[in-house]
């Protein structure tokens, strides 16, 4: 449920379309999945909330909210209001027709939410949430926290942080949900081989270090492999690797090219090295990659099957290696890898969906209510029965099934100075990836240097970038 309003509240453009689309992918999958148990769960109280209804309806409330379409909506959250506010009646203010070629996403729905004036928003994208805040499109909610004695201080030090990193340090929304990544490590791999566990807060480099101690046998299909990361693309490592420590491939405004640096170099050595040593799994072949099907997804799992020693996740790992049989694996978890100079930040770090009031909204109290339920400790163990999910709470962030969750809740959001994701043209990313997997390949295979590779990359890519603007710019004539 709560995830098809995600799918449907978010644009369709830029990195969505690309490396943040991949690597969220399974993410939605588990909600939309989470979101069938939780229907099933909430069955029940409906019917009987049917029975016990009085034969005087109290007056309706109103309750303006921009959403996909009308359809949508009673089928993301519909059980949600028949339960919790049977007196609310729902507007719902349509906005599928946001989205298109030629249009900016993020501008049209500050023009939707200022014409308006909706009460209640939600967002499944942190960084829209920010716009808003920053644009004075959303009020704060302290001042109602503290009139109706809501306690905020229940939730997690990191994510009221996030919600506050805005211009003027303001808390102008809530969010139920974290997603935060922690670095998994088999313990009986370590032992075996006499390698020392990992430890909170270490850099990239200490992490391959690591990774690179494993004993690289001939036979591949004998090998333990020091890291693997089930889902992502070379470039994604490289990526991660690289943004750990503050690079980015485009300027701030989206318009050049930016990986012609130390640290994007470095980055690709320690991914190359990697690949052409065999300490981590090259699954792109030739530039052919592989398509992740439920099989594919059991085989790629190299750490619930002990093929490797470590591997970054959140906590749909978990689930994974309770769903095929390997809960008995001698595992433990440490935070994800992070820059020496902000041992405390990571880009790891996100809580949504979010939910605020608008500055302009004429049914303040009733859009607060519906705040303070979705952030209420009654919706979160809900959620927690129902949904394999961090929970803002603190009161939920001890453990799970009987596993320490304090890594994933360690560190903090690494707010984003650098947003061009936002400004890239849509088509660019995709043409981008099919690049660097071929540039990629070429230095796994000997037949370039790593500086020849990057080189190419800022040099090719910033001809596809420039066609991607050129393509824009004639849609939006």
């Amino acid at each position: 449920m709560l995830d098809q309003a995600k799918a449907a509240n978010k644009p369709q453009s830029g990195m969505d379309g690309g490396r943040r689309k991949n690597m969220k992918l399974k993410s939605i999958t588990r909600r939309r999945l989470a979101g069938a148990s939780l229907t099933a769960a909430l069955a029940l109280p409906i019917a009987l909330s049917a029975c016990s209804k009085a034969a005087d309806e109290p007056e309706k409330k109103v309750l303006r909210i921009p959403f996909y379409d009308e359809e949508s909506f009673p089928r993301s959250y519909g059980d949600y209001f028949a339960i919790k506010f049977p007196d609310v009646e729902v507007q719902i203010i349509p906005t599928k027709d946001l989205f298109g070629p030629g249009k900016n996403y993020y501008e049209v729905y500050e023009k939707l939410i200022r014409e308006q004036k909706p009460d209640l928003l939600i967002t499944y994208d942190s960084s829209q949430y920010m716009k808003w805040a920053n644009a004075g499109l959303l009020l704060d909610l302290e001042p109602l926290a503290r009139k109706s004695k809501y306690d905020l201080g229940s939730f997690s030090p990191a994510a009221i942080a996030q919600l506050k990193a805005n211009d003027e340090g303001k808390l102008f929304g809530l969010a139920p949900e974290l997603t935060s990544y922690a670095l998994y490590y088999n313990k009986d791999l370590f032992d075996r081989y006499g390698v020392p566990y990992p430890t909170n807060r270490m850099s990239w480099e200490e992490t391959m270090r690591l990774a690179r101690q494993f004993p690289i046998d001939p036979d591949p299909d004998k090998r333990i492999y020091g890291i693997h990361e089930k889902y992502w693309t070379p470039f994604d490592i490289v990526y991660d690797i690289a943004s750990t420590d503050g690079a980015e491939f485009l300027s701030p405004d989206g318009k050049q090219m930016t990986i012609r640096t130390p640290l994007w170099t470095k980055a690709f050595r320690h991914v190359v090295d990697g690949f052409k040593a065999g300490s981590l799994y090259y699954y792109y072949k030739d530039g052919k990659p592989i398509q992740y099907g439920p099989d594919e997804t059991k085989q790629m799992d190299l750490f619930s099957s002990s093929k490797a020693a470590m591997m970054i996740s959140d906590t749909e790992q978990m689930f994974r290696m309770k769903q095929w049989g390997q809960a008995e694996l001698n595992w433990d978890i440490v935070t994800v890898p992070v820059d020496p100079a902000n041992p405390e930040l990571t880009r790891r770090f996100n809580v949504a969906p979010v939910y605020a009031v608008s500055v302009n909204a004429e049914h303040v109290e009733t859009a607060w209510k519906v705040v303070q339920y979705f952030n209420s400790e009654e919706a979160a163990k809900v959620k927690q029965k129902t949904a394999n999910v961090l929970s803002t709470r603190t009161a939920f962030a001890k453990t799970k099934d009987g596993r320490s969750l304090e890594p994933f809740y360690l560190l903090k959001q690494k707010q984003q100075a650098d947003l061009s994701y936002l400004n890239m043209p849509g088509s660019f990313y995709q043409t981008f990836q099919t690049l660097t997997i071929r540039e990629i390949d070429e230095a796994v295979k000997g037949r370039k240097t790593v500086e020849e590779a990057v080189n190419t990359l800022q040099t090719e890519g910033q001809v596809l970038l420039d066609k991607g603007w050129t393509q824009h710019n004639a849609m939006i004539k």
